[in-house]
């Protein structure tokens, strides 16, 4: 499930489309329009999702929370996370961690599995790339380390900001034995900018 609304800005996000809260139309080649977003409540969200409850279930899969960031609407899922759950369905959530110590516990601590992303670990190019205080996030992974809530780290590699041979071991000297996920650039991450009128930063690379 994509969330709307995203406080970071990083230069290579492949879902500019997720960055504002706002409902956006995307237009295509040939002049096609795409309307990003929607307002649901949480009962409606709930009811949509638990359709395919039984296939869920059977296959031991459930619902990911990702965006945007997810936790940007921290509240609305505090009203899904339990409507899911009466229904028996797996919760988890990947998420930039860029969120409030509160928000990020309350939410995360009800879930199954946290995804966490971890882009950079130097504040200043955290702050240059995506525009975000890495204290912030730092405190939160700080905090699911010792939750109990299994998690897994993610890194989106990107060519010349963070996939040297120094950042992976960096990374992985981070991660301390906690599983880590190496997530390739994705060459099309630029292609969405255009149909929102904007221009990618990282065009090229």
């Amino acid at each position: 499930m994509f969330f709307k609304g995203c406080p970071l800005r990083c230069a290579w996000c492949h879902n500019p489309e997720g960055q504002s809260a706002e409902i956006e139309t995307m237009v295509r080649k040939g002049g096609e329009k795409v309307v990003c977003g929607r307002d649901i409540s949480a009962t409606e969200l709930a009811d949509e999702l638990a359709t395919n409850a039984d296939i869920m279930n059977e296959s031991g899969g459930g619902v990911t929370f990702s965006g945007g960031e997810p936790l940007a609407q921290a509240q609305f899922l505090l009203e899904v996370i339990p409507l899911l759950k009466a229904r028996g369905i797996k919760l988890a959530i990947e998420t930039s961690g860029y969120a409030s110590a509160p928000d990020y516990q309350a939410v995360v601590s009800q879930l199954d599995f946290a995804y966490q992303d971890v882009k950079l670990l130097d504040a200043e190019a955290f702050k240059r790339w995506t525009g975000g205080d890495l204290s912030v996030v730092q405190e939160n992974i700080s905090w699911l380390r010792k939750s109990g809530v299994p998690y897994s780290f993610r890194v989106p590699l990107i060519p010349g900001v963070n996939d040297d041979a120094t950042s992976r071991g960096a990374f992985a000297a981070f991660a301390a034995g906690s599983k880590i996920e190496y997530l390739p650039y994705n060459t099309a991450a630029g292609s969405k900018y255009p149909m929102l009128g904007r221009v990618y930063s990282l065009e090229g690379i």
